[in-house]
């Protein structure tokens, strides 16, 4: 078993295929979630991606399924030493670190679904580009766009109005790069989410929070953040603020972490992570427990 190993937890867009064993208080979660009209056991062994896939019912799906694969890893003895989560993923990560409870978490990943939904615009992953000229392609947006994530030194997540990401991928193209298209229903991650964050922030203000009982890596400073109050402030900007990925993965290394395994039903973070030129070694969810590490 690794020295130390970091839990990561990922975002919105590694849907679960299959409902895992679910420990008595994951059950009753899952029944909290259906009471509201949100079938999401049944949706899920349908296929039902229609229905998955909007981000009212996403987000709480993949929080939940991160919280029953990170059970299935602890009771295959493999703990985590510290963690960290990428957008959405930083609440099943602040459940690890014992920042949140499950039922809270819970509480406020719904209502942000909910809230997220409702904010038109749209997200690209633009690939084999370098930070600069991602930068000069928002910069002809004339402010409309933003880098929303900082996934690696040629992978970055720029957001905004829909024209304007689709104007982002054309100029990709023509700097030798490709851009893909996120299912995703808004522009995460940049000051248009301001309204959802608005509606949040009462929600995360009125929460328990404690402080981390492992180290907690932030993908919004991108770095160990040890306080609950300073944990607060930033999960209450999170929606807006850019995702530094690849700063928290530096973190972790920092740490002294040797090897992450993605507490998530893809294999996303593990291939930024393998991409990235960090020391660790990145590791999906079924490697670890079904192939031992």
């Amino acid at each position: 078993m690794p020295d130390a190993f970091a839990f990561l937890f990922p975002g919105q867009g590694q849907l679960p295929s299959d409902v895992p064993t679910l420990s008595p208080e994951l059950a009753r979660l899952y029944e909290t979630v259906e009471a509201q009209g949100m079938d999401i056991r049944d949706w899920i062994i349908r296929g039902d991606l229609a229905r998955l896939t909007a981000t009212e019912v996403a987000q709480p799906a993949v929080f939940l399924d991160s919280l029953a694969r990170r059970d299935a890893l602890r009771r295959h003895g493999v703990e985590a030493h510290a963690v960290s989560g990428h957008s959405l993923g930083e609440y099943a990560a602040l459940v690890a670190a014992g920042v949140l409870s499950a039922a809270s978490a819970l509480a406020l990943v719904t209502r942000r679904g909910r809230l997220m939904a409702g904010v038109p615009g749209g997200m690209a992953a633009l690939l084999k580009l370098d930070l600069g000229t991602v930068t000069r392609i928002c910069a002809a947006g004339a402010g409309s766009l933003v880098i929303a994530n900082y996934n690696g030194p040629a992978q970055f997540v720029v957001s905004g109005p829909l024209d304007a990401v689709a104007d982002a991928e054309r100029r990709a193209a023509e700097c030798g790069g490709r851009a893909v298209r996120l299912a995703v229903s808004g522009p995460f991650h940049s000051p248009f989410m301001r309204p959802a964050e608005d509606g949040l922030a009462p929600f995360i203000a009125e929460t328990l929070f404690a402080a981390p009982t492992l180290p907690f890596v932030s993908s919004v400073s991108g770095r160990v953040e040890a306080d609950a109050e300073a944990v607060r402030r930033l999960l209450a900007t999170q929606i807006t603020s850019a995702v530094r990925w690849t700063d928290a993965l530096r973190a972790l290394g920092d740490l002294g972490v040797t090897d992450a395994v993605e507490v998530g039903a893809g294999s996303v973070l593990t291939q930024l992570g393998k991409r990235a030129g960090s020391r660790i070694r990145f590791h999906s969810f079924e490697e670890v427990l079904h192939a031992g590490v």
